[in-house]
């Protein structure tokens, strides 16, 4: 895994009544391990701005791997 490496491909902040949904489509470089490749999504509490979600979406490599859901679907 010495030549591994990601990229930012796009990142999606939905704000909700009750939460902010983050997702993250990570594109794998090189000899990357399974789980890198994909959407990767965590939950925040709705008390977070937007700019603190923003910021934590450089962690999302260690979040699970889940696509966006439909508009409105999230509930």
């Amino acid at each position: 895994m010495a030549g591994a490496g990601y990229n930012f491909r796009e990142i999606r902040i939905v704000i909700e009544d009750d939460q902010t949904h983050c997702y993250v489509l990570l594109e794998a470089l090189g000899d990357c391990p399974d789980g890198v490749q994909g959407w990767h999504h965590k939950a925040f509490p709705v008390q977070m701005s937007g700019k603190t979600v923003y910021m934590e979406s450089v962690r999302a490599l260690d979040w699970p791997l889940e696509a966006p859901k439909a508009w409105g679907q999230h509930r």
